[in-house]
């Protein structure tokens, strides 16, 4: 249904909320409700419109994936941080992708530099650590935090473990997919 790479739409990334978000993520709210928490903490923040996007569409990899729910169940890593930024790479660059890409790996960073880190995973969140490689070794850790996007990535992942409030008030989606667009505007008018 949709193509990995197909030119960018902001209707089709609506479509993908609308015809897959509303899977449990989990931790009692759904694909959507997470994307609009951590997109909303990203706002509040005050960063920069591509890490407000990347937040909204870090897990859009779980809804490209064919079964997401069912690797999960039997172990199997859905690589989604892959899926995703390969899906948003082409269409908003790599100040979106990279952190989308980086952030299963911050998770695994903080859990080896943050003593107190672990102690903050939801249950779900040290499951899938586990299937995702566990706590970053020294090497790992070191090459992790020399990427540019080592730090986008983190803030990123700090929202991602916040973001899991049942019945949290956010700004809509239509909110977020504006400031998509207007990005996608302005990124597409500086490559002519």
């Amino acid at each position: 249904m949709f193509n990995i790479d197909s030119p960018f739409s902001i209707d089709e990334i609506k479509l993908l909320f609308e015809t897959k978000g509303n899977k449990l993520y989990g931790e009692s709210i759904n694909q959507v409700e997470h994307a609009l928490q951590c997109a909303q903490l990203a706002e509040d923040s005050g960063a920069e419109p591509s890490l407000i996007i990347a937040a909204l569409l870090h897990d859009v990899g779980h809804l490209l994936h064919r079964d997401s729910v069912s690797a999960f169940q039997q172990g199997i890593d859905d690589v989604h941080e892959l899926i995703g930024a390969k899906f948003l790479e082409s269409r908003l660059g790599p100040d979106v992708s990279e952190p989308v890409r980086l952030h299963v790996e911050a998770k695994r960073y903080l859990c080896l530099v943050d003593k107190g880190y672990w102690d903050i995973l939801s249950v779900q969140s040290k499951q899938t650590l586990e299937i995702q490689g566990g706590p970053m070794k020294d090497g790992e850790a070191q090459r992790f935090a020399e990427n540019p996007h080592a730090n986008a990535a983190i803030s990123l992942r700090k929202w991602d473990d916040i973001g899991k409030q049942p019945n949290q008030q956010t700004q809509s989606l239509d909110h977020f997919l504006e400031i998509t667009e207007k990005y996608f505007q302005l990124i597409s008018s500086q490559q002519k």
